[in-house]
């Protein structure tokens, strides 16, 4: 899979947490790292997050570089731990009903 269409399948799940009545706050939107505050209707919040990891990618050819995409969700121990699961299972529906396939690699074009 590349790279804008992981980050695409992302930007959209955030905007079904949205439609959840989720408060959604993008915190940092940069290449390859994504961080985004998600807050239930109790008032608990998590941190949703992908990170590219491009210190360990490996070079396919001249103009293109793959590496491993990790994601996850950051959350205070205890009280956040159901809502963190709930983002997360949510996430992996979504993911399996728009691609039937998980990858754990990732495709970079280089411009």
């Amino acid at each position: 899979m590349d790279l804008n269409t992981f980050i695409r399948l992302y930007q959209e799940f955030l905007k079904e947490c949205a439609s959840k009545g989720w408060i959604i706050e993008v915190l940092i939107e940069e290449f390859g790292n994504h961080l985004a505050a998600i807050k239930n209707s109790a008032g608990i919040e998590v941190q949703f997050y992908i990170e590219l990891n491009l210190d360990n990618s490996v070079q396919l050819n001249n103009k293109t570089n793959q590496s491993n995409l990790d994601y996850g969700v950051i959350r205070d121990s205890g009280k956040g731990d159901v809502f963190a699961k709930e983002v997360l299972d949510e996430f992996h529906q979504y993911w399996k009903s728009h691609l039937p396939n998980r990858y754990s690699s990732f495709i970079i074009y280089n411009r």
